[in-house]
């Protein structure tokens, strides 16, 4: 196996096991995110996030192969800030005081109505 894949699913491993920890309402608020985020700058690879939670918070195969070929289509230095600032922003959510989540969500749903 090629070094740079060995790579890429060691990201991905990464970022599903660390997206795995968060709460249901924490993991659909990052994955609204991400899909907003991957799909900004180039059109690269278009990739949809879908995700179900398995037992025990697992992620889903569909999951780990649609950020696979998303890594896949990156550049190196890109692929490389991309795995960093996504497991910064599931630490972001994992650490969001309830509070303001509730907040968040409070904010979304008005503007879902207005």
């Amino acid at each position: 196996m090629e070094v740079l894949q060995i790579l890429i699913d060691q990201m991905v491993t990464d970022i599903s096991n660390e997206a795995s920890r968060l709460d249901e309402v924490r993991l659909r608020m990052f994955l609204k995110w991400l899909q907003a985020h991957a799909g900004k700058g180039k059109e690269v690879q278009r990739v949809q996030f879908k995700i179900a939670l398995h037992d025990q918070g697992s992620v889903d195969e569909h999951f780990k192969q649609d950020l696979k070929r998303w890594f896949n289509s990156l550049p190196i230095p890109e692929l490389l800030w991309e795995y960093h600032l996504i497991l910064n922003e599931i630490s972001w959510w994992r650490r969001l005081d309830q509070r303001l989540l509730c907040m968040i969500l409070v904010a979304i749903s008005r503007k879902k109505n207005d």
